[in-house]
């Protein structure tokens, strides 16, 4: 039976992985591309995965300061967009490729809903009522 405990949880973790998106392995370039912001970019990103498995974890296992993990989590992943754009504006392709405008609107959109939910009292509220 899948409650709402878990699909917040695979959720989380699933959102966390988008962020692999963001790396330079992922730019589209053989071999990838370097530099300062690239590897600001990967770092970070690898950080928010990390954090956002973390985060889905502690909804699984009902610890009280999920909220916090997935606060950082998600300030982590929105910090991630600004090297990646950067990054990705010195590239042949730049940011008019649909596939990397979705990339950006998806993280920076799913980012700040991680943080409504977390760090907004009514609804930080509402999701623990539920777990």
């Amino acid at each position: 039976m899948w409650s709402f405990r878990i699909v917040l949880a695979v959720g989380l973790f699933l959102f966390g992985t988008t962020f692999l998106w963001m790396t330079a392995a992922m730019a589209g370039r053989v071999p990838p591309p370097t530099g300062r912001a690239w590897t600001l970019a990967n770092v970070l990103a690898y950080l928010a995965v990390i954090g956002f498995s973390i985060t889905a974890w502690a909804v699984f296992k009902q610890h009280p300061w999920w909220d916090t993990a997935a606060v950082v989590s998600a300030v982590v992943g929105l910090v991630a967009v600004v090297p990646f754009v950067v990054g990705q504006r010195r590239l042949e392709a730049g940011l008019g490729d649909l596939g990397v405008q979705i990339n950006i609107w998806l993280h920076v959109l799913g980012g700040a809903a991680v943080i409504a939910l977390a760090a907004l009292p009514a609804a930080r509220a509402w999701v623990t009522d539920r777990l």
